[in-house]
């Protein structure tokens, strides 16, 4: 091994507002090593990597990667050769799995995206030949297996000098698991290193060739990692020797059935007869996707299933998370990011937030009594937090999965269904959760575990029924309950794992697609124009339809800026008001008694003042950190007072060349109309084609992902704003022509149209998902809504509840795919 350090950290301390998280830390990596960090949450380890990374910039101290001195920038700690592969994977859902390792990689390894999904698939080979991801689609279709898989591959790609792998085995599979070695030792073998975090100690024996323990933001050392012992790195981590051994389990001796089933099956599993006493542990066990996963969400209400179930002798239907619940059926999640916890809530917040009826008084939510049960269970259950108004996603994992647990368990179920009770958990706040778990079930409660530790599984059950391909195939009871036994059992049944997940529908699947929405408004305007052309013949008459086409360019163009800003998880209410201020500006400018060379400064400054608009609604979201719809209504008014104050009643007649011009037509469609289309097609293949696209696609998918990927937020964002405004500022000088007079109220109604149009065109209002065509689409639907009333004889109201119908459509349909995709 090298003794050429190519990545080292000197004195290195990392302050937070209230917290030391790391203390004169001193680190080196050599290179052909596999370093080692181990260590409990919260000792520092991920927050030491992410000093390294440039994510987090040093309080003090000094970092030098490849002999060059670093000061928290991602993009340079990238170019320098350090590739980290993170416990939640730093991908963006919204995006392609190709789009992801496009963006995952330095520029100068990036191929062209006109041959993106090829280049995708060939990257995914060198993992496995028989790897089940398609590069085409989203991530959030992915499996957390397979998340992790493209996060290691998008890191191994980038021919990393310094590899940082966090957690990265929490969700693999044992061929898997082996196949991260061969990597890592292939990395090594090249003479570049890796960093290899893991609470896992024997794999770190296994793979590192020197290891550090951290504690508490201080380093404990360095060392050889055989010289040391699996208790003695135990030892350093916790700060003195540590209980191993697992609670006592139930004394035998008859106990009544708590919940039982017979012939049970659902998605996943069949035919499943098993029943678990009160103060006793079932643990359930088995290669993973064999059904007993499935089994325990079937039983908390989230997967559908039929069969009889008994809960204290009565039969029982559960149809639902909320009628399990009301059972007293309480699960605990695996995935605690994204099923277990509310990131943005309090830690008083996520522990009440499942029995909220316990801090009723007089029909009101008592803050007095949720704040002393807040303080009881971080009492009770040992949580390290400063307090509970402290927001729960700055606690460590293990801290985390305390509060969870600790809420379930305020809601005093008959049942504690417990999946993956201590995934990516320290070794110190293990012990707690064995022994919480444990004093559950002697409180009379019956507990139903699923961990993929099979040590875990046989320390905590009384009995122990063994999973395969669905069905139970083995149960232990008593003495046979043993690691060795469960782990025998589980290779008798099945060599290999099965690594299917729930097959969504194809119709399902393309529903959670970007063409569906395309289609399904393209469809609305076909059937609509159908009926109304059999109704009323002058409907598709060529005026009618000119008509259409030239309402319908002026919402689509404003609608582009809409959707550009919709992307990175923006909105603008102010876009009404921009067209009405460039009509005004245009107004005094524009006029026929002027020159072209006069007219001139009236178009400049009309874009001029689009962009000052949007300037300013960023200086707003960004510098002053108020939310979008917030800052937008506030320049709403300010700008629609500017109108009103220029022109307090509409006037100033627009040049009547200009009106021609915008009024021209290539034989029924207006020029407008044209431009609109082209500019749709223009946008939409830079949406998918340019980086600019991906990048706000990728910022507004997930935007410390995108950040990591070396998209710039605060730069993204302020094109996003100033383009909406300019694409506003454009729709202004198309509605010229259909006004011809400077009117300040003329673009109002187009703030609400301008949402709704791409909104039916498929776009997400959680950003990371739109389309440009699809927003031309749905400014024609709504213009033509609005015509069919009249053509139909119909009421005004049946504009409002044909347009309410498709956005509810259209919404509805997109989140019901989006959900099935993601559970399967």
């Amino acid at each position: 091994m090298s003794t050429e350090r190519l990545l080292e950290m000197h004195g290195v301390t990392k302050l937070f507002p209230g917290v030391r998280a790391l203390s004169d830390i001193t680190f080196d990596v050599r290179a052909g090593e596999v370093h080692g960090l181990v260590g409990e949450n919260g000792a520092g380890k991920s927050t030491l990597m992410g000093v390294a990374s440039g994510a987090l910039k040093a309080t003090e101290g000094r970092v030098t990667l490849s002999g060059q001195h670093m000061d928290g920038d991602p993009e340079l700690a990238r170019d320098l050769g350090l590739a980290i592969v993170r416990q939640e994977p730093a991908l963006m859902p919204d995006l392609s799995v190709a789009e992801n390792l496009y963006l995952g990689l330095p520029e100068k390894l990036r191929p062209s995206l006109s041959g993106l999904n090829d280049w995708a698939r060939e990257l995914l080979k060198h993992w496995s030949n028989d790897v089940s991801i398609d590069p085409r689609d989203h991530v959030t279709m992915l499996n957390p297996e397979q998340r992790f898989i493209v996060e290691i591959v998008k890191a191994l790609e980038c021919k990393p000098k310094v590899l940082v792998l966090d957690e990265p085995t929490e969700h693999l599979a044992a061929e898997d698991v082996a196949r991260l070695f061969e990597r890592v030792r292939a990395v090594t073998a090249r003479g570049a290193s890796v960093v290899y975090i893991s609470h896992r100690i024997r794999e770190v024996q296994e793979i590192a060739d020197r290891l550090t323990v951290l504690r508490d933001g201080e380093g404990q050392g360095t060392f050889d990692a055989r010289e040391l012992s699996e208790d003695q790195i135990v030892s350093l981590i916790v700060g003195g020797d540590l209980d191993r051994t697992f609670p006592p389990k139930a004394a035998p001796g008859h106990k009544p059935t708590v919940l039982a089933t017979q012939d049970f099956s659902g998605p996943g599993f069949s035919q499943v007869s098993l029943q678990v006493r009160a103060g006793e542990i079932l643990g359930l066990a088995g290669i993973d996707a064999n059904g007993q996963r499935e089994f325990m969400r079937a039983l908390a209400g989230i997967y559908r299933s039929e069969g009889h179930v008994t809960l204290t002798g009565e039969d029982v239907s559960i149809r639902s998370s909320k009628g399990a619940k009301r059972l007293g059926i309480s699960y605990v999640p695996g995935d605690r990011h994204r099923e277990g916890i509310f990131p943005e809530l309090t830690v008083r917040e996520n522990f009440s937030i499942r029995s909220p009826h316990e801090d009723v008084r007089g029909g009101l939510i008592s803050n007095r009594a949720e704040h002393g049960r807040t303080v009881e269970a971080i009492r009770q259950f040992a949580v390290k937090t400063p307090d509970g108004e402290t927001p729960i996603q700055s606690l460590s994992g293990g801290n985390q999965q305390k509060v969870v647990l600790s809420s379930v368990l305020a809601a005093k179920p008959k049942v504690l269904l417990v999946d993956e009770p201590t995934q990516g958990v320290d070794v110190g706040a293990r012990a707690e959760i064995y022994k919480v778990i444990r004093e559950t079930a002697a409180a009379g409660v019956a507990v139903i575990l699923v961990s993929s530790d099979q040590q875990e599984v046989a320390g905590l059950s009384d009995h122990v029924a063994i999973f395969s391909r669905g069905r139970v195939v083995d149960m232990l009871s008593g003495d046979r309950v043993t690691e060795d036994n469960i782990t025998s059992a589980v290779l008798k049944s099945t060599q290999e794992r099965d690594k299917h997940h729930t097959a969504v529908g194809a119709f399902w699947k393309w529903a959670a697609g970007n063409a569906a929405p395309l289609i399904m408004v393209a469809a609305a305007i076909l059937l609509l124009g159908t009926v109304a052309g059999i109704w009323n013949p002058f409907y598709v008459s060529p005026r009618s339809l000119t008509g259409m086409m030239t309402f319908a360019a002026t919402l689509a163009l404003v609608g582009y800026g809409q959707q550009i800003l919709m992307l990175v998880r923006g909105i603008d209410l102010s876009v009404g008001p921009v067209m009405g201020l460039s009509q005004v500006v245009a107004s005094f400018f524009l006029l026929s008694d002027l020159g072209t060379m006069s007219q001139l400064p009236g178009w400049v400054l009309m874009i001029a003042v689009a962009l000052v608009v949007g300037f300013v609604n960023w200086l707003l979201v960004e510098g002053l950190r108020m939310h979008p719809m917030v800052a937008t209504l506030a320049t709403f008014m300010a700008v629609q007072a500017i109108s009103l104050i220029l022109r307090p009643t509409p006037g100033g007649m627009i040049d009547g060349d200009i009106m021609m011009a915008l009024s021209a037509k290539v034989g029924i469609f207006p020029v407008t109309f044209i431009a609109a289309v082209i500019v749709a097609f223009v946008l939409e293949y830079m949406l998918y084609r340019r980086r600019v696209g991906v990048s706000l696609r990728g910022l507004g998918s997930q935007q410390e992902a995108a950040r990591t990927a070396g998209i710039h937020p605060k730069r993204v964002r302020l094109l996003a704003y100033m383009g909406c405004s300019v694409f506003a500022a454009l729709a202004a000088i198309t509605m010229m022509g259909q006004i011809g007079i400077g009117d300040p109220r003329a673009g109002l109604s187009y703030t609400l149209g301008s949402i709704a149009a791409i909104v039916i065109g498929g776009a997400s209002l959680f950003g990371g998902r739109g389309s440009f065509i699809g927003a031309l689409l749905g400014a024609i639907f709504i213009v033509q809504v609005n015509s069919v009333t009249v053509f139909l004889r119909l009421s005004q109201e049946w504009q409002q509840y044909l347009l309410g119908f498709l956005i509810l459509a259209a919404v509805a349909l997109y989140s019901k795919s989006r959900m099935k995709v993601v559970q399967s």
